[in-house]
């Protein structure tokens, strides 16, 4: 599916969704509620002192309905742990892979967060992909490192409860599933021990101890010793927690999450770890104090106790929809938790307390400001800055309550070096109720800022594991913060609060209305080269053909000069091309040709772009948008650097292709090192186009899922198997079995046959087919140097029709579907499940030998010629 074709779908589908909470969009802040609803429900956290740590593998694995039940109905603070951001998983909506993916779910698990009310943290574990058991995953993932920032979290989160999404056992499945578990349990003993991880002690975290953990059985009340409802109507937000996690699981699109929100009783089940339970407990909180009042001594007891009364009186007779009489009692109960903590004495023994403290302070401010009909907004005049940039940022104050407030300050918060100039005279210190207060700035950016660039991707990986800078404040939180915020410190009914708030770029689209995009420094000129990777055929090395996308950013425009590194003997064409940009914001495109010498041999080579600038600036890497409606921009850095790969490979000349789409992939574009350019099918294609000027049709990675025209009109495509045609099925799911799509039966196992070691020995069972034979021949070196996986959804039996050509699997194991061969009337059919869309983007020599010989099925003469 083209992106236009999946915004204007996810559109229709926003237009049926319910209004509470409204679907994601872009410029969503920490939470999707707003009004009553947002302070109904701030007003059930206060005087609640209860704090949940879920910890699972992977976004999307979160236990939604036991977050929503816990954050939005009992008021809890309550975060997941993801071990990884889910960089080795698959994409329906797109092509980013990798590190780009990983950028596209940990917004996704933001979009669920502000649904399910849940915070979100992360370890420094890259998703190297599938894996099979612990001990596999142990040797990516060092098993003290992933203990180390699991027990970070733990400090620094001091949660009562940790929940383990699973068992850390081969019943979970996922080698990275059982990882998730066993390292949350290693965490919860070692948080506690002041010799565990010292460093952290160093720097300023505390031992913690949790109460209990558990593990999360989901729906499944076998062996359970603790049962909680989530599916009782919640009156303040007209769905209950199970209705909420679906939303929350719907917005992880990349991942085809979409659930039904189902109304009526449902229950979610606990199991308790440590300490053992025997029997049933009455709730998650039992042995636990849920109140500050219980702790203290002397006038801060004194005073927490007084604050509670006023807590637990506003919970029972605070109405969300008459928000002005609970301002003041909101203010007066700030002002009681104000003065307890200022009593408290700064020991090591009340510092568990003040932390408490301090975090209630958070949420009495979020309730007084709702209710005082507080907005604060930030607007910044550009999105994307240079280096070196001046901007404007508009900091507006709404008072839509009922009395008066008080503003003390209210500017811009700036990186270290950043300035800020008020471009006009303060207003009034006192905002009257329904009056607009609003300032404006001058900000500059100083020459030499820093790119907004996530910190998790500042430095090279170790293996799989993230590099973190040192003592980063952002260090296990999805981002680190905005560029530009601002922050309002009000007095508001006699209590003193503060609203902080990032700043946006406001734009207008005139079909779907206002947008709002995040503020981020970015190159004053990016530049990207496109294709990353080249293949070359050493047997008849030809020109490749290269694009360069240059996109200026800097206030005053740029101009200078665009040129391709090539190696010695190699020549580009042009040589260099003049560019000027007269204002931010502009593109341009430029093509070039690179042609290699005529000797070129097998190995690898690197080709590069440099844009370099009047002022001597040379610029050499550029920045990809991940950026989808569902969800907020987040950059990604490329070098502007093209790895071309040599190698032996031989193709058929004058096939022609077609090609059928699938899910999240690029096969068309990878065809091109193939010399072919594939003609995409349309549905008008598939119904009735003329499928007979065609050699091969290949069908995309999940095709069958995604393309429901492909379902509809498959006879046609296999009546033109047996008319003559070739027609190669990438791996799909479970939709081409349940279809029974495939020319004769084939059954797929649950789980799915996959091989997860991309370095699994291969058996080739029929040397001499031409799958093997008929322009590259194909030996055990072809499958030498694949990426994360030999493949995946293979068949598990299969009818005689076909016929198996390789063996493979992961230790232990012996599959042979994953490549199989039936002969249909005059033609050829193809279904494998080898990871073809791993291995292309990353120049696979054998990958490409093998595919073209599957291309040469369909050539019209057994040389392919």
């Amino acid at each position: 599916m083209t992106r236009t074709r999946l915004f204007l779908a996810l559109l229709a589908a926003a237009a049926l969704a319910p209004a509470l909470p409204s679907p994601a969009p872009a410029q969503a802040g920490a939470t999707e509620y707003r009004g009553a609803a947002a302070l109904g429900l701030s007003l059930r956290r206060v005087g609640v002192a209860k704090r949940v740590l879920m910890v699972g593998a992977h976004p999307d694995d979160e236990d939604t309905q036991l977050l929503a039940r816990l954050a939005l109905e009992e008021g809890a603070d309550v975060a997941y742990l993801s071990l990884t951001r889910g960089e080795g998983g698959q994409n329906g909506i797109g092509t980013e892979l990798g590190e780009g993916l990983g950028l596209l779910r940990t917004e996704e698990l933001l979009a669920a967060r502000r649904v399910d009310g849940a915070e979100q943290f992360f370890s420094r574990a890259f998703d190297f992909g599938f894996s099979k058991s612990a001990d596999e995953a142990f040797r990516h993932w060092p098993r003290e490192e992933l203990v180390r920032d699991v027990t970070r979290v733990i400090r620094t989160y001091r949660p009562d409860v940790v929940i383990t999404v699973f068992s850390g056992t081969p019943r979970d499945g996922h080698g990275q599933h059982q990882v998730s578990a066993i390292v949350a349990r290693d965490a919860y003993d070692a948080a506690s021990d002041p010799a565990r991880f010292p460093e952290q002690i160093a720097a300023g975290l505390r031992p913690f101890a949790p109460r209990k953990l558990y593990q999360s059985l989901r729906s499944r009340g076998d062996g359970a010793t603790l049962q909680l409802a989530v599916g009782d109507l919640d009156p303040l937000i007209g769905r209950s927690p199970f209705q909420q996690a679906m939303a929350s699981r719907s917005r992880h699109r990349s991942q085809d999450m979409g659930a039904p929100e189902v109304a009526g009783p449902r229950a979610s089940y606990l199991l308790r770890v440590r300490p053992a339970q025997a029997g049933i407990e009455a709730t998650l909180w039992t042995e636990i104090d849920t109140v500050l009042a219980t702790a203290g001594e002397g006038a801060a007891a004194r005073g927490l106790v007084r604050y509670q009364a006023q807590a637990e009186a506003l919970r029972a007779r605070g109405n969300p929809l008459a928000p002005a009489a609970l301002a003041a009692d909101l203010a007066s109960a700030l002002t009681t938790l104000n003065a307890a903590r200022a009593a408290l004495p700064a020991t090591n023994g009340t510092a568990d307390l003040a932390f408490r403290m301090d975090e209630e302070r958070r949420d009495v401010e979020r309730a007084l400001a709702l209710a005082s009909g507080l907005v604060v907004d930030a607007t910044a005049s550009r999105s994307r800055l240079a280096p070196g940039d001046t901007l404007t940022v508009e900091l507006s104050l709404w008072n839509g309550g009922a009395q008066p407030v008080t503003v003390a300050a209210f500017a811009p918060e700036l990186p270290a070096g950043w300035t800020a100039e008020a471009v006009q005279p303060a207003a009034d210190a006192q905002v009257a109720p329904g009056a607009l207060m609003t300032r404006r700035f001058r900000v500059r950016v100083p020459a030499d800022a820093e790119l907004t660039i996530p910190y998790f991707l500042r430095q090279p990986r170790d293996g799989d594991m993230y590099r973190w800078p040192d003592r980063d404040a952002a260090l296990t939180r999805p981002f680190e913060a905005a560029p530009v915020r601002a922050v309002a410190r009000l007095r508001v009914a006699g209590a003193e609060i503060a609203i902080p708030q990032d700043a946006t770029f406001r734009e207008v689209d005139p079909r779907q209305g206002e947008l709002r995009r995040p503020v981020m420094v970015v190159p004053a000129v990016s530049v990207l080269l496109s294709p990353r990777t080249r293949v070359l055929s050493t047997a008849a090395p030809r020109p490749l053909s290269y694009t360069v996308r240059l996109a200026a950013q800097a206030a005053g425009g740029a101009r200078g000069t665009l040129r391709l590194n090539v190696p010695a003997g190699w020549r580009a064409e042009p040589a260099s091309v003049p560019v000027q940009f007269a204002a931010p914001g502009e593109v341009r495109e430029v093509r070039f040709t690179v042609t290699p010498p005529a000797s070129a041999r097998a190995g690898d080579v690197d080709v590069s772009a440099v844009f370099e600038a009047q002022d001597g600036r040379r610029f050499t890497r550029g920045v990809q948008m991940i950026d989808y409606p569902h969800v907020r921009a987040r950059p990604l850095y490329h070098a502007a650097e093209s790895r071309v790969r040599a190698f032996d490979l031989r193709v058929p000349a004058g096939l022609r292709v077609a090609y059928i789409e699938g899910a999240g992939e690029e096969g068309p574009a990878f065809l091109e090192n193939f010399g072919i350019t594939p003609t995409l099918l349309s549905a008008d294609d598939l119904a009735e186009g003329d499928l007979s000027r065609f050699d091969v049709i290949i069908t995309g990675s999940r095709a069958y899922e995604v393309r429901a025209d492909l379902g509809a009109h498959n006879q046609r495509l296999l009546d033109w198997v047996t008319a003559g045609g070739t027609m190669i099925v990438q791996y799909n799911k479970y939709e081409i079995v349940e279809g029974r799509f495939t020319p004769e039966p084939i059954t797929m196992a649950r789980p799915h046959g996959r091989v997860t070691d991309e370095n699994a020995a291969v058996r080739i069972l029929r040397p001499e087919d031409r799958v093997f034979t008929s322009l590259n021949r194909i030996g055990p070196a072809d499958f030498e140097g694949w990426v994360q996986e030999r493949g995946l959804y293979f068949a598990e039996t299969w009818d005689p029709f076909y016929t198996p050509l390789l063996e493979m699997g992961d230790p232990g194991e012996s599959l042979q579907g994953g490549l199989l061969v039936g002969h249909l009337g005059k033609g050829t059919y193809v279904y494998t499940g080898l990871a073809f869309f791993r291995q292309f983007p990353e120049g696979v020599p054998g990958a490409y030998r093998l595919f073209a010989n599957l291309l040469a099925l369909g050539a019209r003469d057994p040389a392919g010629r």
